[in-house]
């Protein structure tokens, strides 16, 4: 039997989980399935930075306060050319209660609203996949148990490879980038300085590369390298790599991201490269948004408002990764000789710590 008001939510990562709680502090029934077998482990970064505007929307459901105990506040960058430094960046100037980049594994994030959906009697069901939605103005959606639910809506949000948008036969529009990342989690032999992220930008065939702390001992390395054991060469300093992986990266989102009843969000309305941080914090913003417009009957708005948001972050994500990857010339002359004397004065060095914070993006209108 249908029912009216529930909403299933395919795929249990940050974004679904996001879902579930956004809907269930308004009242609305769900149910949350996920193909895979728990959720990402502990010890594993993945999405590490966690956005203010994240945490504004975490703060009805309490979940900021726990956010915030368990990560690592980063309050500004150092950013060197060639090995040289360059400028130093500082994000105490934006204008949020929250001026910084929250640092936390993917898996710790994701464990906390988990066990916040737990505590109010909503689990995961892991090992389970959606197999097909039928009709979208009516789904039915089909699991691998064998077992068929009628519901009021459904939710994609299980990734790149979402079966949800290939069941709504949504193609991708977009295009691939010609480079690799490296990612590796580490661990120093002596402390770092846990709240400030540093930034190197290579010069001639040097690769460029980003640390984001976790704690004073461990961080995240990003670079363009085509081997992480290349990446944490060129940093130095490292007693342990605790994971690490390489990936090609691409720009592209759904050509739409609804469809009668059905909807999508994060990775699987949307894809670009980690640079900025911004993935995870998009997708939550695109549950965050659906959340709040079904419980008002407004759900037909969603996909009107969130895909300019997302153009916005892709042509962001695709000029900093551009830049980062082959900084052009007039790039590190301005970030030697220009922006040291501009960030002094007080609207610029607001902007730029705004600008990355994501803040001058729209932000979600019940805030």
């Amino acid at each position: 039997m249908a029912r009216d008001d529930l909403v299933f939510i395919a795929g249990a990562g940050p974004v679904g989980l996001a879902a579930a709680v956004e809907l269930t502090r308004r009242g609305v029934p769900v149910r949350i399935v996920d193909a895979g077998s728990g959720p990402t482990p502990a010890e594993q970064s993945r999405a590490l930075g966690i956005l203010p505007t994240t945490l504004r929307i975490f703060e009805a459901s309490g979940l900021t306060q726990d956010l915030l105990a368990a990560g690592t506040t980063i309050t500004g960058a150092q950013i060197a050319i060639g090995g040289k430094p360059a400028l130093s960046l500082d994000l105490a100037k934006a204008r949020t209660p929250y001026p910084f980049i929250l640092s936390l594994p993917q898996g710790k994030t994701e464990r906390l609203m988990i066990a916040w959906l737990k505590a109010r009697a909503i689990a995961v069901e892991w090992n389970v996949a959606v197999t097909g939605i039928g009709d979208t103005r009516r789904p039915t959606v089909r699991l691998s148990t064998g077992e068929e639910v009628a519901v009021r809506a459904v939710l994609g949000c299980d990734g790149s490879h979402s079966k949800v948008r290939e069941e709504l036969g949504v193609p991708w529009v977009g295009e691939s980038y010609p480079g690799v990342f490296a990612l590796a989690d580490v661990i120093f032999s002596e402390p770092i300085d846990p709240h400030r992220a540093k930034i190197s930008l290579g010069v001639d065939s040097q690769g460029s590369h980003a640390l984001l702390p976790m704690n004073d001992r461990s961080a995240r390395l990003i670079g363009f390298h085509d081997a992480p054991e290349r990446l944490v060469e060129a940093v130095g300093g490292i007693e342990s790599v605790t994971w690490q992986s390489t990936f090609r990266v691409a720009f592209r989102r759904a050509e739409r991201m609804s469809r009668g009843w059905v909807f999508l969000a994060g990775d699987a309305a949307h894809v670009h490269s980690p640079v900025g941080g911004r993935g995870m914090n998009l997708g939550i913003w695109d549950a965050a948004a659906f959340a709040q417009l079904f419980s008002e009957r407004r759900e037909t708005e969603y996909e009107s408002q969130r895909l300019p948001a997302v153009k916005a972050v892709l042509d962001q994500t695709l000029e900093g990764t551009t830049t980062l990857g082959a900084p052009p010339v007039y790039a590190s002359i301005a970030l030697r000789y220009l922006m040291p004397t501009a960030t002094l004065l007080p609207t610029v060095s607001r902007r730029v710590a705004e600008r990355v914070l994501a803040l001058d993006l729209p932000q979600p209108e019940w805030l």
